[in-house]
């Protein structure tokens, strides 16, 4: 079986890494693998991490219980014949990577879309987090799409760990428009055209 990371595993609910970097320019471009991004236009983001795979932004609060990130990865999921046999793959992994003794599933929605031209889930989830035995909230929205690769999966997320259930208004702005400026590559465009 594949192990599959996804960002909301790997960054432990939304606790940033003490690696991150001390600040960067607003809207300045950054890539990973075949697509390019646009960093947050808000002046109180930070550089989490960017290697060939994976790319995170990390907000910076007064409130230190409050943590937000808006990521992008990329990572293998093998061979699946089809869109839709991807998507199901997609939604069986998701359930199967739950930390069931951490986290209590309050509410998820999986809606199938296309999204960049790409056949995608799109999911929100809210969560409450035991982290600690301290109860906060942990939710999170985003895009996991087939990559014109198709063994590739290409994910987009916000998430946000607090003491409220809600999603910030502002928060989830700044993360539509930060799914919205994905740039793909042209060959990667083209390879779009041949995929079912």
């Amino acid at each position: 079986m594949i192990k599959i990371l996804f960002m909301t595993t790997l960054l432990s609910g939304c606790v940033i890494p003490a690696f991150h970097s001390t600040g960067l320019t607003p809207n300045s471009p950054y890539k990973i693998e075949q697509a390019t991004f646009l960093s947050p236009s808000e002046p109180n983001w930070y550089l989490v991490q960017n290697d060939i795979h994976s790319l995170v932004f990390g907000e910076k609060f007064d409130d230190k219980k409050q943590t937000a990130i808006i990521s992008a990865s990329m990572y293998p999921v093998g061979n699946h014949k089809t869109a839709r046999a991807f998507l199901e793959f997609i939604v069986s992994e998701r359930t199967k990577e739950d930390d069931k003794a951490r986290f209590k599933v309050l509410n998820e929605k999986n809606e199938y879309v296309t999204y960049n031209e790409l056949p995608c889930l799109k999911y929100q989830t809210v969560s409450e987090d035991h982290k600690d035995q301290v109860l906060q909230y942990f939710k999170t929205s985003g895009y996991i799409c087939r990559y014109p690769l198709e063994y590739i999966a290409f994910q987009v997320e916000v998430s946000h760990r607090s003491l409220s259930r809600e999603f910030p208004a502002d928060l989830l702005k700044t993360a539509e428009e930060f799914f919205q400026n994905i740039k793909l590559v042209d060959g990667t465009v083209k390879r779009l055209k041949t995929i079912k």
